[in-house]
């Protein structure tokens, strides 16, 4: 499966190379992964390359458990971080990197998968999705796995954001919201407003794929 946080559409400014370097977030990537790779069952790999895809972060989940973070350095699709990264937030573009890396290890997760196969949308989510024109299995399953993801970020950046969680929280939902006009699959704002509503917490052992169903569960 090939999942990416980012995606083309309405971008919100134009982020180049020289402004974020690609060896940045390859470290930054790199230490999310480390902080993550125990909730796996084998050890995540990370690739930077110049890829096609229109979007700069990305990860390939496979069904035997092997995940690879893919790190795309294609210019076009690099300005892609304008969506989250701007002047005002440049003090943070390391938490909220972090936290992006954090969604596409989310994909990785064993538990995103049971969560898509078992999580019942409500009646405005079908509403929402029901709007793409192709209503089934596949847009559903989109869906579902993006909330998840990003269930895993926000989990992610409550832990390591200190201070400066609510912010790369708020910037990650500010991006689906916009998105949201293009592609209703992934405009995840509405459940993610509701779930920060709510005690996030992880309980004592409990890893982060366990947190996220457990908390979407509840809803």
């Amino acid at each position: 499966m090939l999942s990416f946080l980012l995606s083309v559409g309405l971008a919100f400014g134009s982020i180049d190379l020289s402004q974020l370097p690609a060896r940045q977030v390859e470290q930054i990537a790199k230490e999310v992964m480390l902080d993550m790779q125990t909730d796996l069952p084998t050890k995540p790999s990370l690739i930077v390359t110049k890829r096609a895809e229109p979007t700069p972060l990305g990860a390939l989940a496979y069904a035997n458990g092997k995940c690879v973070v893919i790190i795309n350095t294609n210019e076009a699709a690099w300005s892609q971080w304008g969506r989250f990264l701007n002047e005002g937030n440049r003090a943070l573009w390391p938490q909220i990197i972090a936290a992006s890396v954090a969604h596409e290890m989310g994909h990785c997760l064993r538990e995103s998968r049971k969560f898509a196969a078992s999580y019942k949308l409500d009646e405005d989510e079908f509403r929402g999705l029901e709007s793409t024109g192709g209503f089934g299995p596949q847009p559903e399953m989109v869906y579902k796995q993006e909330l998840f993801a990003d269930t895993v970020a926000i989990l992610y950046a409550r832990e390591h954001a200190d201070g400066d969680s609510e912010q790369v929280i708020g910037a990650m939902i500010q991006a689906r919201e916009h998105y949201g006009a293009n592609e209703p699959t992934h405009n995840t704002s509405k459940a993610l407003k509701q779930l920060l509503n709510t005690d996030m917490q992880r309980l004592d052992n409990e890893t982060l794929g366990v947190a996220a169903t457990r908390l979407l569960a509840a809803f």
